[in-house]
């Protein structure tokens, strides 16, 4: 069953490279044991770091639904056959994923697109240089885009309250709020003298009266040219992002609210310096004017699940949407799976499980959600939960 509105990753990288591998693996620097270990080189701030299965399983699987079949995939985990016929059975046009082995993949010579830099991955084997990757990729680098942002400081004249941010950090970790001087010096010893990090923190002020967060994703081919996929209005537990909602019917006013204000001049700073692919991007919308406060040249943890809306809204009318991250089950992945299955059955909206792992106790999932109605969503999560 083909739809015009399910575009895959795939698809879109396939624009640009004729050829190519997508490993959807992150790299780490602290992840002791892990295959993608950045140890010496494009050091990433992941403390404390997240468990291996997190990293080969959980992390990387989410992005498959919506892969397609144009682009293979290569990683060191390969999903289970549950769990890739629950995504053929719900998302019937998106073309199931090729995977390939990660080895036979690392030693040919065709490029790889990434998540991030690897300091073991040859550059001629990254689809984009490693040194650019890693370049568009720090924090420090979104004072060059020419975009309305928080003001930055020096660290030797910050004010307070303010955000502290270690230039290269994964899933907010790097991220704190600090209220005066003395929580600022045990924040950076932290991050400096117990954890070692020797790169750069940038200095933010904090931003009254924030209304939503827009997360926003979009495709920048070699052309120039720019796909837009979508955005969600980001949740976050602290400053670690947790949950994107999407309201398929406002996707066109954030589109033009945003595009020549941020989505035009984050084009130009990344085709300026080289760099094509995905990227996702984060503002703060507020009465009294509009902020950047992140930008992420890679695939985003919320670009797969604004695909499957994409898809789900326009051709079944399921226009409201939520991904919901890790969330913790006392049953089996297995077990999970079945019981989303059970509830789409029953006609009220679907459930796709984006990626899960067996754990000590029960599971742990990433999860989409699909309805006519907010309201219906929040229902529909509850019963996967709890039922």
């Amino acid at each position: 069953m083909s739809s015009k509105n399910a575009i895959t990753i795939g698809s879109l990288i396939e624009k640009d490279l004729k050829e190519a591998y997508f490993l959807p693996q992150k790299p780490s620097s602290y992840g002791k044991g892990y295959r993608f270990l950045n140890d010496k080189k494009y050091r990433v701030f992941d403390y404390p770091p997240y468990s291996l299965s997190f990293r080969r399983i959980m992390s990387p699987f989410r992005q498959l639904p919506a892969v397609g079949n144009e682009i293979p995939v290569i990683m060191e985990c390969t999903p289970e056959s549950y769990l890739q016929q629950h995504w053929k059975q719900w998302l019937p046009a998106f073309p199931p994923v090729v995977i390939k082995p990660l080895d036979e993949g690392l030693q040919d010579d065709v490029p790889v697109v990434t998540t991030g830099a690897f300091q073991g991955i040859p550059k001629h084997k990254h689809s984009v240089d490693p040194d650019i990757i890693y370049e568009v990729q720090l924090k420090s680098s979104i004072l060059d885009i020419k975009a309305p942002m928080p003001r930055h400081m020096d660290e030797d004249v910050v004010s307070y309250p303010c955000m502290v941010k270690v230039d290269m950090s994964a899933g907010g970790m790097g991220n704190r709020l600090v209220k005066n001087e003395g929580e600022l010096s045990a924040i950076l010893r932290q991050v400096r003298d117990v954890c070692g990090w020797k790169g750069k923190a940038v200095f933010q002020e904090i931003i009254p009266g924030i209304k939503e967060v827009p997360s926003c994703n979009f495709h920048l081919h070699k052309s120039g040219e720019i796909f837009w996929i979508g955005a969600d209005i980001a949740g976050f537990n602290g400053y670690s992002f947790t949950s994107g909602t999407v309201d398929w019917d406002k996707q066109e006013e954030y589109e033009h609210l945003l595009y020549e204000e941020f989505t035009i001049p984050i084009k130009e700073y990344l085709q300026e310096r080289g760099y094509f692919g995905l990227v996702n991007f984060e503002v703060l919308i507020t009465d009294h004017g509009n902020y950047l406060v992140d930008v992420n040249p890679r695939i985003g943890g919320d670009t797969t699940h604004v695909l499957l809306a994409r898809y789900l809204a326009l051709d079944f009318g399921l226009k409201h949407s939520k991904i919901f991250f890790f969330n913790k089950h006392s049953t089996t992945a297995k077990k999970l799976v079945e019981k989303a299955n059970g509830i789409n059955q029953n006609g009220n909206g679907i459930v796709i499980v984006l990626s899960a792992a067996d754990v000590d106790k029960g599971c742990e999932s990433f999860l989409s959600v699909f309805a006519k109605t907010p309201e219906m969503v929040q229902s529909l999560f509850h019963r996967v939960m709890n039922d």
